[in-house]
């Protein structure tokens, strides 16, 4: 469809109107630079080079900007970039609680001695921590297990929502008097900084903002 065809649902005129996808194209600069470099290290001399790149776009862009894909869950757990860590933290741990119980052994003797009973108080102490630290274990691996599949399956459905939202936007048209973007055909004008909420909104909720805006139009005309 011609954007010269097209008129704001706004302000009803079509000379300041233009596809949001030409916008952004024309507004973003890609550069690529090479990179010359040298170090100095004692008596040895070296030289490298490389290539960057980099991505600017006007502030105008970066609002009109289509929607990011989502990431994929990350499998970074602690399980999974220490995958003994909270083994070692709970052994640890629990090596201190028995250090701590045979360095006071010679100290404790004469109580214990006097009291036999006494010395399975800190028998109890290490079982003791020794099942909350398992427990512990055990709950945040299974805690991170859980979210990771929870995560994997939420991600079809935010890229589902993802593809109808950046299809939404390919369609979109802005309009440089109003501040705002709309899709053709429709009487719906949406705010710039609502742009992502329109494309991210279902199909009905689309629908019922139509129709609350045919109304309000509607009544702005007959008064």
């Amino acid at each position: 469809m011609r954007e010269s065809n097209l008129v704001c649902p706004k302000c009803g005129r079509a000379d300041a109107v233009r596809k949001v996808t030409s916008i952004v194209n024309d507004g973003t600069t890609h550069t690529e630079s090479n990179r010359l470099g040298m170090s100095i290290s004692g008596d040895e001399t070296a030289f490298y080079s490389g290539l960057g790149s980099s991505v600017s776009r006007t502030g105008l862009v970066s609002s009109l900007a289509a929607p990011k894909k989502p990431s994929q869950p990350s499998r970074k757990g602690w399980s999974a970039i220490f995958p003994g860590f909270r083994l070692n933290c709970a052994g640890s741990f629990l090596g201190l609680i028995m250090l701590s119980v045979v360095c006071s052994f010679p100290v404790l003797y004469p109580t214990y001695r006097e009291n036999p009973l006494l010395i399975f108080v800190p028998v109890v102490i290490f079982v003791a921590s020794a099942i909350i630290l398992m427990r512990w274990v055990w709950l945040s691996n299974r805690r991170e297990t859980q979210m990771h599949r929870e995560g994997d399956a939420r991600y079809p459905l935010e890229i589902e929502r993802w593809k109808r939202a950046l299809e939404r936007w390919e369609q979109l048209y802005y309009c440089y008097r109003d501040d705002g973007v709309f899709l053709p055909n429709h009487a719906v004008f949406v705010p710039i900084a609502q742009m992502r909420q329109f494309l991210y909104a279902k199909s009905g909720e689309k629908r019922k903002h139509e129709l609350l805006k045919l109304k309000r139009d509607s009544r702005k005309n007959r008064s």
